[in-house]
C-alpha cells in the first residue's frame, strides 16, 4: 500500500552546486541599475542643497512671525558675493532696511553647515520686509536659486508676493 521512502545521501544527490554564469549576469545587472538609482538620492550635494532650501523657506516664515511677535518690521536679505547667503534681521530703527546689529540670524553659504551649497541666483528683488502685521511691504516675486558647487544640482525657493515660501 505505502512505499517506503527512498533515504538519500548529500553524497548521492545530482545536481547544481552553484549558479550559472548567466544568472550571475543577470543578478549584476539588477544591482548595477538599483545601485545607479540610488547613487543620485544619496548625494550628499543634493541633500545639502534639499537642506538649505528648506531651511531657507523657514526662515522666511520667521522673519513673517518675528515681525508680528516684535511689533517691528523684520525680513532677509539676499547677498550673492562669494557663495552668497542670507540674513534674518529685526528693523529696530523703523527705517524698513536692515541695519548693522539688526540681524537675529546670518546664513554664508559655501562654509560650515553649508559648505556644499552657493546661492546662484536671486531674481525679483535682493530682500523681503515684513510689516508688524505680517504683510510683506513690497508685493514682489522673488526667486532664489540654491546650487551645488558643480552647478548640476539646483533648488529654487520661490518667495509669493504674499510672503509665502514653496520650494520648487
Amino acid at each position: 500500500m505505502f512505499s517506503p521512502l527512498k533515504r538519500t545521501t548529500l553524497g548521492s544527490v545530482r545536481g547544481r552546486h552553484g549558479f550559472s554564469l548567466l544568472e550571475l549576469i543577470v543578478v549584476l545587472a539588477v544591482l548595477g541599475v538599483v545601485l545607479s538609482l540610488s547613487a543620485g538620492v544619496l548625494n550628499p550635494d543634493r541633500q545639502a542643497v534639499n537642506q538649505a532650501a528648506q531651511s531657507l523657506a523657514a526662515q522666511v516664515t520667521r522673519a513673517r512671525l518675528e515681525a508680528i511677535r516684535q511689533n517691528a518690521f523684520a525680513g532677509l536679505v539676499f547677498s550673492t558675493t562669494g557663495n552668497g547667503g542670507y540674513l534674518v534681521f529685526v528693523d529696530r530703527n523703523g527705517n524698513r532696511t536692515y541695519d548693522a546689529n539688526e540681524a537675529i540670524q546670518t546664513v554664508t553659504f559655501g562654509q560650515g553647515d553649508w559648505g556644499r551649497v552657493k546661492l546662484a541666483r536671486v531674481s525679483g528683488g535682493t530682500s523681503i520686509v515684513f510689516d508688524t502685521r505680517g504683510i510683506p511691504t513690497d508685493f514682489v516675486q522673488i526667486e532664489v536659486t540654491l546650487s551645488d558647487h558643480q552647478g548640476t544640482y539646483t533648488k529654487t525657493v520661490q518667495i509669493s508676493p504674499q510672503g509665502r515660501a514653496a520650494i520648487q
